[in-house]
């Protein structure tokens, strides 16, 4: 798998260590290596993405990396910019507060709907991913908090058993990511979230509805206060 972080600067030159992309699910691949340099900050907000530059330095045709550019632009980590082409989504203050407040709505609801419905074993598959973000935010690592994040609001979304309910939070996806990964970076941000992330929790052990949506929706609102 690629390492955006390890591209040459330089297009017109190569890296030789850099892996290189196999035939298999070229297009799917290429997308994830991109998708996780832009939430790394590999890619940075803003940053053109070009298309020959990407293939060479990912070792495949421009074929996939325009198709996965593509895909980028439809999730909303990339936009059309009417004098560079295409780059790599800038959220500002507003664009971010608005992305929180519908997450506050929805993933409310999902919260509630994973308490009613969610299989038995919810609670404790919550805790492990818990007790993993936990240590990540005591050992100050930001990408393991990110991916530990994400992990837990995917759990909750996933326990719904309500596909359009999904289906909204998934066209949402990549542009929440970014807003979540500007608070990231904090600790005091960190810290709190863990602390909100467990009262989620135990609402839902306790096959409590209202208690899991007030608490998910007590913690975006949190969460949207941090980020603005």
């Amino acid at each position: 798998m690629p390492d955006i972080a390890r591209m040459t600067p330089h297009p017109e030159t190569t890296d030789e260590s850099l892996p290189t992309i196999g035939p298999a699910r070229v297009v799917d691949e290429t997308v994830a290596a991109l998708r996780r340099a832009i939430l790394s900050g590999d890619l940075r907000p803003g940053q053109k993405l070009s298309v020959p530059a990407l293939a060479l330095r990912l070792g495949v045709s421009r074929s996939p990396v325009r198709e996965a550019v593509l895909a980028l632009t439809a999730a909303g980590l990339a936009v059309e910019s009417p004098r560079r082409g295409v780059v790599v989504t800038e959220l500002g203050p507003k664009e971010a507060d608005a992305i929180h407040e519908a997450r506050g709505s929805l993933e409310g609801f999902a919260a509630r709907l994973a308490a009613e419905r969610g299989p038995a074993d919810l609670g404790e598959r919550l805790d492990a991913i818990l007790a993993e973000q936990a240590a990540a935010a005591a050992a100050a690592d930001e990408n393991e908090y990110f991916r530990t994040n994400a992990a837990f609001h995917a759990a909750v979304a996933a326990a719904c058993d309500n596909a359009e309910l999904q289906r909204l939070l998934a066209s949402l996806e990549g542009r929440m990511a970014l807003a979540l990964r500007q608070v990231a970076t904090r600790p005091e941000h960190r810290e709190s979230a863990v602390a909100e992330h467990r009262k989620v929790v135990a609402a839902i052990k306790a096959r409590d509805g209202s208690g899991a949506e007030a608490a998910m929706r007590a913690h975006l609102a949190a969460t949207r206060r941090r980020v603005t």
